[in-house]
């Protein structure tokens, strides 16, 4: 077997076994006593390893694409609501259009409930104190605690619904706006595009038919890809696509690489092509709904 064909199933497996035990339940450590948390360590190595990639090490984000951290989080936790909020957003992650600093972002964020308590707590913390963070929050702001995260885990959020409880409405822009309404679009010579990029990035995991993957990957298409993305945009699938895939090097596929694959997922899934290629525009994947 090749290397990365053992590499790619090695980070698989361990992506499965962080989700559930051998019985089948959460598999959560216990919670460290509140008094003793120290999440500085940690939530370093959580945000290098799962956040980094699309949010940037210096934490300012990629313009158009995914919002800067830096200078704008703790205006969130502010709010009345804040904790709860971005405790939801890392746990069950976020789809909709936001505006951080004046600008409108309108990608979607996957959800990490695979991490622990205290990874989510940690990089939470981390977050709110880099990158002079710390200067700028409440006089009254107490780290975010893993007692908290465990609390909100049991709620099962969808992203719509976070972004709800984040309290922002749709952006008001003219691009978003001549975006509004339209349909699900893509060329059968882009899914055959994306089928090949599928059998090089996707397959070791997936499997041939989407569901049998030597590795464990998680069906893409059936029942399972209509409950995960059939009620959002195509955002959210793009988005999950370019922030976690492949699991052996998660953002690293191009943005067209990325619209490529979704669109070969979308053909497999009942959604016919047309004239126009899926772009890469996020406004207008938010605006492309999968409900059918």
């Amino acid at each position: 077997m090749a290397w990365h064909k053992l590499a790619r199933g090695m980070l698989c497996a361990s992506a499965l076994a962080a989700i559930a035990s051998p019985s089948g339940t959460p598999a959560q450590p216990q919670t460290p006593p509140q008094s003793s948390f120290q999440w500085q360590e940690v939530g370093a190595r959580v945000f290098k390893a799962s956040c980094s990639v699309c949010h940037q090490e210096n934490g300012q984000g990629v313009v158009g694409a995914f919002p800067p951290l830096a200078g704008s989080v703790p205006s969130l936790i502010a709010r009345p609501s804040g904790r709860d909020y971005l405790v939801r957003l890392v746990l069950f992650g976020l789809e909709g259009p936001i505006e951080v600093n004046g600008a409108v972002f309108a990608n979607a964020m996957p959800p990490w409930a695979a991490l622990r308590d205290e990874e989510i707590a940690a990089v939470l913390d981390h977050v709110l104190t880099a990158w002079g963070n710390d200067k700028l929050l409440p006089r009254d702001f107490t780290p975010i605690l893993p007692a908290e995260v465990a609390a909100a885990r049991g709620q099962d959020m969808t992203p719509a619904q976070v972004h709800a409880l984040r309290g922002q409405s749709a952006p008001t822009s003219q691009s978003a706006a001549a975006a509004a309404g339209r349909p699900v679009w893509f060329t059968r010579e882009q899914a055959e595009r994306g089928q090949a990029a599928y059998a090089h990035n996707c397959q070791d995991c997936h499997g041939t038919t989407l569901d049998n993957g030597e590795f464990g990957g998680a069906p893409l298409k059936g029942s399972y890809f209509r409950r995960r993305f059939g009620d959002g945009s195509v955002a959210a699938l793009f988005g999950k696509i370019k922030a976690t895939m492949p699991p052996d090097r998660p953002g690293q596929l191009s943005n067209q690489i990325c619209a490529d694959l979704a669109a070969f997922l979308l053909s497999e899934n009942g959604y016919d092509p047309g004239d126009q290629e899926l772009p890469v525009d996020l406004i207008a994947l938010q605006a492309m709904s999968l409900k059918k």
